[in-house]
């Protein structure tokens, strides 16, 4: 059976990821394993090391009484779910070297979407090096009647990215068979904004010609997935404006969508499409790494 490591958040008062999480558990039969993090400076309070270990099992078995009370608030049957409290402040060091001893479904977080030059937040750090789908999610309540979008790029003819576009649609159309709802698919054709304004290219016969290019990758996705017209949404613009918008227009409840690994300086200049993506959506956000 597959597994879920859901990050319960005792900040949040709706405790959005881990209601989200358990619905999701059982939806694809999943187990799960809920993690709660605590942690102390404990030197400002005693230089004792003994005294110092007894105050951390405190705290340790507070959290673990708080944790094991919240989730006897939730029914679930036919999943098996532990609990785990650790003592750590860097949340996504164990999460991500967690998930690289066992292979998870999905991490399962409420999204706090901010960052700065100077901090990256723990969102930010899963998105670019956790190895498990990472999904964050927002205080919105899932409902069955709502799609799912997958956001893909057509046009690139990478191997990988073509890859990558075919992980995106599969768990996205496993999700929408799940909740008993409908795929759709969005494509942004990308057109320079400052070319545009200098009328070295016409936008509407350029986004005219790529549609026509992009037609037949887009018969062949609508057989095999059995999506119609309205399903697939093609758009020109830039990413992290055209997916949010069309995902407030069709009132998705999940977007789907892919990210890839990146450290350093140049993780912090220059943001991915997903983390760009994330500062504008309101709703649920699933996102995927290629395979390796």
């Amino acid at each position: 059976m597959s597994k879920i490591l859901i990050i319960v958040d005792p900040a949040d008062k709706k405790q959005t990821a881990l209601s989200r999480g358990l619905e999701l558990a059982q939806v694809l039969s999943a187990d799960v394993e809920a993690v709660c993090f605590t942690h102390e400076y404990l030197k400002t309070a005693t230089e004792k090391a003994a005294t110092q270990t007894k105050l951390k099992d405190q705290l340790i078995n507070q959290r673990k009484n708080w944790l094991e009370k919240e989730l006897g608030q939730y029914r679930y049957e036919g999943i098996k779910v532990s609990q785990k409290v650790v003592w750590s402040k860097q949340l996504h060091q164990w999460i991500i070297n967690r998930c690289e001893q066992q292979a998870f479904e999905a991490v399962v977080k409420t999204g706090h979407r901010s960052d700065t030059f100077y901090h990256t937040s723990t969102d930010w750090h899963l998105l670019r090096e956790c190895p498990a789908p990472v999904l964050l999610v927002a205080e919105k309540k899932w409902r069955k009647s709502r799609p799912i979008l997958a956001a893909v790029d057509l046009s690139s003819r990478k191997q990988s990215k073509q890859q990558l576009n075919r992980k995106i649609i599969l768990t996205a159309a496993a999700y929408a068979r799940s909740l008993g709802t409908e795929l759709h698919l969005v494509h942004c054709i990308y057109v320079s904004k400052v070319l545009e304004d200098l009328d070295l290219i016409d936008s509407n016969s350029l986004t005219r010609q790529r549609k026509a290019e992009l037609k037949p990758a887009i018969e062949k996705l609508c057989a095999e997935f059995g999506l119609k017209k309205h399903q697939v949404h093609i758009r020109s613009g830039i990413a992290h404006k055209v997916i949010p918008s069309v995902a407030d227009k069709i009132k998705a409840d999940l977007v789907v969508m892919g990210t890839v690994s990146s450290r350093g300086l140049a993780a912090r200049l220059i943001g991915h499409t997903a983390e760009k993506v994330l500062t504008h959506l309101r709703t649920d956000v699933l996102a995927l790494k290629p395979d390796a």
